[in-house]
Formats: C-alpha cells, structure tokens, sequence
C-alpha cells in the first residue's frame, strides 16, 4: 500500500476514534418586568464560558430557545423574555415553542399568573462545539485534519 494512503488512513482513523460528543452552552437567563420593576430568576445559570458542557453521546446538536410574553399578576400586567441553550438529541426542533408554551401556562397557572402573546423561537446546530453560543472551536480541528488528509492523497 502507498505510503501517502497509509498516512491518510491513520489521520482519518485518529479523527475519528478521537471525535467526543458535542459541546454546548447549557444556560438559562430569564428577566420579567412587573408595575415597570424588572426581576431576574435567581440562581439561573448564566450564558457565558463557565456554562460550557460536554453532552451525552445521543444528543447530536446543540439548541437555541429564546422567548418573550406578556402576562399578567392579579391583575397587574407585566412581560417576561428568556433564553434557554442546551444539548439537543436532534437539530429538528419542530414542536419545542409548543411544548414551552403550553408548560409555561400550566405550571404558571397554579400561581394565579396569565400569560398572553407568547412569542419563541427555536433552534438548533451541530457544526461546530458551542455553535448556540457563535463559537468556533471544534470545527477547527476537524478541518486542519481534513486539508493533512487531502495533502497526504495528492
């Protein structure tokens, strides 16, 4: 066998066997304002570089889930937005803004809270480690392997 062949096949099967899972930013941050005073939930995890997580191997992407809405406090009004990043188990996110939606009325509910034009979006990636934040990292490696493979071929 041609020693370039070799070489390249000991690239790919170091990338290969070496590749982890994805990484992500696992966070949430959530502010709502009532009778024009703004709050944070407290000991929420913040979305920075201290919120970086490795996931388990059957969660393939990362997700981006942002939303806003207006609610109301015995009778007062008020509005609410979030973000939630984490680890996904598909990049298919068909259903998610659904699902928040509809647990975030039950369970605020119970405490005597409406809530009204509730606005989401989701989103989800698996290029590159901590793509819901904009990053980089990952994808770097994998392509510097990929051009010494396509050099060892040529």
């Amino acid at each position: 066998m041609n020693m370039n062949y070799t070489l390249a096949l000991f690239v790919l099967a170091t990338l290969f066997l070496t590749t982890e899972s994805i990484r992500c930013y696992n966070c949430m941050e959530v502010s709502y304002t009532i009778a024009d005073k703004k709050y944070e939930i407290p000991n929420e995890v913040k979305c920075d570089k201290n919120s970086t997580y490795a996931c388990e191997t059957n969660m393939t992407a990362c997700s981006n889930v942002k939303y806003k809405f207006s609610l109301t406090f015995t009778g007062v009004p008020g509005a609410a937005e979030g973000v939630m990043k984490g680890c996904a188990p598909t990049v298919d996110m068909t259903g998610v803004c659904d699902v928040a939606e509809e647990g975030l009325k039950e369970s605020l509910k119970s405490m005597n809270i409406v809530v009204d034009d509730f606005d989401c979006s989701a989103e989800s990636c698996k290029d590159r480690d901590y793509c819901n934040a904009g990053g980089s990292t990952g994808i770097f490696l994998v392509m510097v392997a990929l051009l010494a493979t396509v050099q060892l071929l040529a």
